[in-house]
C-alpha cells in the first residue's frame, strides 16, 4: 500500500502578501508534498525582493497591485 501524500503534492496556501520594501501586493501558491518539502525562494514581482518558504516546488507569485513607494528599483537581495 503506498501513500498517498508522499507521492502526490498538494496547495497549502493561497495567500496575499504585502512585500515590505515596495508595497506591492502579490499572490503566494505553494505547494507541498510530505518528505519532499525543501526552502524554497519566491520573489516580488516589482522589486525582486526574496522570500523564502518550505516547499516541494517553486512558489507560483501572481502580481495584484504595483508597487507604491514610486521607485523602480530592485531589493539588494546580497545584503
Amino acid at each position: 500500500m503506498s501513500d498517498w501524500a508522499g507521492a502526490n503534492s498538494y496547495k497549502d496556501k493561497n495567500i496575499l502578501e504585502t512585500c515590505d520594501y515596495c508595497g506591492c501586493v502579490f499572490r503566494m501558491e505553494n505547494q507541498l508534498q510530505d518528505g519532499h518539502n525543501e526552502y524554497e525562494e519566491y520573489y516580488c514581482p516589482e522589486c525582486r525582493k526574496e522570500y523564502r518558504i518550505r516547499a516541494s516546488l517553486s512558489p507560483r507569485v501572481t502580481l495584484v497591485t504595483k508597487r507604491i513607494d514610486g521607485k523602480s528599483d530592485h531589493y539588494n537581495n546580497n545584503r
